[in-house]
């Protein structure tokens, strides 16, 4: 029997992390706003987001009930079969928050724990019926397809809500808050305190024991007459705390922080420790039926209120959470990205789906625009003019979005979940959360032409993980339970080898994943704050790819010429990350040029805009060989014969040489010259023409095969041109590097002439690097 004790010693191990790897995940529920709009310091908001979750877990009494029966009827199990169910859920929902902290992607921690209990007790009940029909009598589907249903209710609800109505606040009080605010400011806040006051009354208190079933009957009855009331009184409480000059929308954020806080505490906290107390419980069990594991667990149907001492416990783990999670700020970081109004890092590459839902938009968009009046046209505009800040935006350092929006995000999610509770619908809080994010910053103007492909693509991404959620925690929960229920003991001590090994793996993935974030936020700052370093940056990396192309160049030719298909594998990885070089080279240098160039200078920008489309000539030009050459070896030609490999040589090596002069051009003098000399030395056009004309007697004298020699033309078609474009290259370059030192030297002047001190950029470095070394002695 101590085999039972030692499962509830390792579910109360894992509760803790479920509560340290949940709450990284659902904090950016009630942190987004604060933290998007700065509305305080990050320790300010974690302290007062800390209060709402004391008093929402001490709160939670009566959610406890969901883990034990509100999926499966408990009466129909063993108490040794709900251990082992218990624990595989746990262990399934340790591993997959933990993935999805790690990946950056708010998920619903309600979701996942209710399709872990789903899975894990069907897979139970059909190991243990004669018949399918037998197997779903045994759960709650009807609970199960009420809160499916509820996903998409609450996904397509809140993003319009929030659309419309930011629009409508936008409109309302315009980008220049300051004069309106002195008029409508009054009643936005009180309408909003009102919302939020209620929303804690009844959905983050709606478990609770300190409200008594009567006055919650009571607030029932009474609700809209209340709410008026009290909308009146904080509408002139707030108009009087304006005209004092105070920043009411502050005063919002903050308070609908600490409400969520306290929601998320109170509904969320049997996720995590729900099933540890049930499997608690079921111990109990076992020991009052002198150790029969096969009694049914008809005790857990019953009600069983849960100790204070482990509900304030928890609350204390998931502050510390808040406080130290690496991965609550990397997820938080996701969603004010995604929502950002200035310039971020954009963490989502584009996708077709993205692409075919933002023409969809701008399809609707330009028809509606176009049949509205001018004047209206032009007032809506003038309401929506932004004051751009120049600032990159960073996480608890820059403000993403203002205090309206903050407030009006706030002003829905709550008001939406309020509504749910009352009609008794399961909104998810972080589907909500996030739609409504997202939203209210398509509506403020956030998604631009150049990004609004990179944050729908970022939208895709986390709504359909958020489905994903649901399949994979069935199935995780399922295929564990069977296994415990075949394996007994033995699978579950390798399960919980492959767990903890799994969450080392995780923080490993989370800590690389976040210092490549960090570099390249690094790098955009520096495109701001150092144009001198930015320009040398593009030129270095114009340069670094040249390597790359000639890897990518020599590796496709050994495989052509060897018919290795591997050569062919890394010849594509190679040439996807020359693509992605090119587009970043270009997007920052042309960053670069709008903000440190005035237009009369616009025109010396074309040497390095050519060299780089020389560039992405190049990289053209081996995909052409990487596709035909091998679909050449696919079909199982024969291979090159000895001439043929000797023709092919003489033009590989010529290009070989030119991109070794060109990738050493900004360090070493004259290899520019000697580059450009392989113009008057070497005509390629006629090396081309002599290859040519071998090749078809070889054709002829039955040497070489017809078939084959097309993949070799084009071979060599595409050799000639890629020497062709560094040839052209080199004269660009002959151009550009001496345009990118002198502009260099223009900045850094520009530096001293403003009364800044002498090379900012290098001491600039050494704050960042000194900065590296406190956060590397603290660790």
């Amino acid at each position: 029997m101590d085999i039972f004790l030692f499962i509830v010693g390792v579910m109360c191990v894992l509760g803790v992390i479920d509560l340290l790897v949940g709450v990284a995940n659902d904090a950016v529920n009630f942190t987004n706003s604060a933290v998007g709009s700065k509305a305080s310091t990050r320790r300010v908001i974690i302290l007062i987001s800390a209060v709402g979750i004391v008093f929402g877990a001490m709160s939670s009494n009566g959610m406890m009930e969901v883990a034990r029966k509100g999926i499966f009827h408990p009466n129909a199990f063993t108490l040794q079969e709900l251990m082992f169910l218990f624990l595989a859920v746990m262990v399934a929902d340790v591993i997959l928050l933990d993935l999805y902290n790690t990946l950056g992607l708010p998920t619903s921690t309600t979701v996942s724990l209710v399709f872990e209990l789903l899975g894990a007790s069907l897979a139970m009940a059909l190991l243990k019926t004669d018949t399918v029909n037998q197997a779903f009598e045994i759960i709650n589907s009807a609970s199960a397809l009420k809160i499916i249903f509820s996903i998409v209710l609450s996904v397509i609800l809140a993003f319009f809500s929030g659309l419309i109505l930011m629009f409508f606040f936008r409109l309302i009080f315009s980008f220049r808050t300051e004069n309106s605010m002195k008029v409508f400011g009054g009643i936005f806040a009180g309408l909003a305190t009102s919302i939020v006051i209620f929303f804690v009354l009844l959905t983050a208190m709606k478990g609770s024991t300190i409200l008594q079933k009567e006055w919650v009957t009571w607030i029932n009855d009474n609700l809209w007459r209340i709410m008026l009331f009290s909308f009146l009184g904080f509408s002139v409480f707030y108009q009087g705390l304006i005209f004092a000059g105070v920043n009411v929308l502050k005063i919002v954020v903050l308070l609908g922080t600490a409400s969520l806080a306290m929601a998320f505490a109170s509904n969320d906290l049997v996720n995590f420790i729900g099933v540890p107390i049930a499997s608690l419980q079921t111990y109990e069990l076992i020991k009052i039926s002198n150790w029969d594991v096969n009694t049914l667990a008809t005790g857990l149907a019953e009600t069983v209120p849960t100790p204070n001492l482990i509900l304030f416990s928890a609350a204390l783990v998931m502050i510390f959470a808040l406080f130290k999670s690496k991965k609550a700020e990397t997820v938080t970081q996701t969603e004010v990205t995604l929502g950002s109004q200035g310039e971020t890092l954009e963490t989502f590459q584009t996708s077709l789906v993205a692409r075919v839902f933002v023409q969809i938009a701008l399809g609707i968009y330009y028809p509606v625009r176009a049949v509205l009046p001018k004047s209206i046209r032009n007032w809506v505009g003038s309401r929506f003019k932004q004051n751009l800040s120049t600032e990159i935006v960073r996480l608890h350092e820059t403000e993403a979005f203002d205090m309206l929006r903050a407030s009006v995000n706030i002003l829905i999610v709550s008001a939406l979940i309020l509504v749910g509770t009352i009609h008794k619908l399961p909104l998810s809080t972080t589907f909500v959360t996030f739609m409504v994010a997202m939203g209210t910053s398509l509506a403020d103007g956030a998604w631009q032409r150049d990004n609004a492909v990179n944050r729908v693509s970022g939208v895709l991404t986390v709504v359909g993980s958020w489905f994903m959620t649901a399949i994979m925690a069935s199935l995780m929960g399922g295929m564990i339970a069977a296994i415990f229920h075949f394996w007994g003991i033995i699978a579950v001590a390798v399960i919980l080898a492959i767990t903890f090994g799994l969450v080392i793996l995780f923080n490993r993935v989370h800590a690389k994943r976040k210092e490549e974030y960090e570099e390249s936020m690094e790098s955009l700052v520096a495109l701001r704050r150092h144009p001198e370093k930015a320009l040398s940056r593009t030129i270095s990396s114009m340069l670094g790819s040249l390597v790359v192309a000639k890897k990518a160049m020599n590796t496709v030719c050994s495989g052509y010429v060897n018919g290795k298909k591997k050569d062919f594998k890394q010849t594509a990885k190679h040439l996807k990350n020359l693509k992605k070089m090119y587009e970043n080279s270009l997007s920052n240098f042309l960053s670069l040029a709008e903000r440190h160039l005035d237009e009369n200078e616009f025109h010396t920008i074309h040497p390095v805009t050519n060299a780089l489309g020389q560039i992405d000539h190049i990289t053209e030009s081996l995909w052409n060989i990487l596709r035909s050459t091998s679909s050449k070896i696919d079909r199982f030609q024969s291979g090159l014969s000895k001439e043929e490999r000797e023709d092919l040589k003489e033009l590989r090596k010529q290009a070989e040489e030119i991109f070794e002069l060109l990738a050493d051009a900004d360090r070493i003098p004259g290899l520019l010259e000697k580059a450009t000399s392989k113009k008057k030395t070497k005509d390629f056009e006629k090396i081309k023409e002599q290859i040519y004309k071998n090749q078809m007697k070889r054709i002829r004298k039955g040497d070489s095969r017809l078939k084959s020699s097309v993949s070799y033309f084009v071979v060599i078609e595409e050799l000639v041109d890629i020497n062709d474009s560094l040839i052209k290259l080199a004269e660009e370059l002959s151009l550009a590097l001496p345009w990118a030192e002198q502009k260099k030297k223009e900045f850094l002047k520009a530096h001293l002439s403003n009364g800044k001190m002498a090379f900012p950029a290098v001491l600039d470095d050494k704050k960042d690097k000194d900065k590296k070394k406190k956060k590397k002695d603290k660790v």
